[in-house]
């Protein structure tokens, strides 16, 4: 008879902890700009923005999302877009050069739109969470832009010379998502590598993955930053040539 309780008594503590486990389903929110972009071959254009101070050779503007979840910096001059964040449907494979924003894939995640970034110290890009109280970052899907996959595969980055070299053995290009609260506290880091030669890996990221977010879900906002094996001096200062674009689709919050 004690048998017979005990037994029953862990039928019901199993029980209870399967049920729990599945009332924690939390709804997830993708972030959607597909109806933003009617013609094809297109992206943003705004002349909203400001320069911050009168020598700036960029204008800045912060656009959100169509539901206000999430807000994206944006810089662009009369040349056109300059960094941050835009968002496009332009489908370019095969051009090298920064006036191509297309990513290497042609499309979206699961749409024709998505976001283009440039991102370095004088145009971050940044996403804020809008809702931090209610909603907390997932992630995103990551792929490289056509610029940056040809500057890495076949060392041509559109100028004449190019600035760039071919990716060989050892080399990479390294993409890292950075959480701050909003009192601007460092959270964390994550990194993701858009490019990868080493230890005899030879990959270009070209189609869409996962960059999991979890680890700064708390952040109230998200800057990247970019590194590469391929850089140069001028004066003392190290740069980058590696193109510092990178594209994004389908940011995911998930409920707090």
């Amino acid at each position: 008879m004690k048998k017979l309780s005990l037994l029953l008594l862990l039928s019901v503590f199993v029980f209870c902890g399967c049920s729990d486990d599945d009332d924690d389903v939390r709804n997830e929110i993708v972030i959607n700009f597909d109806n933003q972009l009617p013609q094809s071959e297109s992206e943003l254009k705004t002349e909203e923005g400001v320069k911050e101070t009168p020598t700036d050779y960029y204008y800045k503007w912060n656009f959100k999302d169509p539901n206000n979840l999430v807000e994206f910096t944006h810089y662009y001059s009369e040349m056109g877009f300059g960094g941050g964040f835009t968002y496009t449907n332009k489908t370019d494979i095969t051009t090298p050069g920064f006036n191509n924003i297309s990513a290497i894939t042609a499309k979206g995640k699961n749409g024709k739109v998505y976001f283009t970034s440039n991102s370095n110290s004088f145009t971050p890009a940044q996403v804020t969470n809008l809702n931090p109280d209610k909603y907390e970052f997932k992630g995103a899907w990551i792929t490289n832009t056509t610029y940056a996959y040809l500057a890495i595969k076949e060392g041509n980055d559109g100028s004449t010379p190019s600035r760039v070299k071919q990716f060989s053995n050892g080399d990479w290009f390294k993409i890292t998502a950075v959480g701050y609260q909003t009192n601007g506290t460092e959270i964390g880091r994550v990194d993701f590598y858009l490019a990868d030669y080493r230890d005899g890996k030879t990959k270009i990221v070209n189609t869409w993955e996962w960059f999991d977010w979890s680890y700064i879900e708390d952040a109230a906002y998200i800057q990247f930053e970019l590194n590469s094996t391929d850089n140069s001096e001028y004066e003392g200062v190290s740069y980058m040539n590696t193109p510092s674009y990178f594209c994004l689709d389908a940011i995911t919050l998930i409920e707090d």
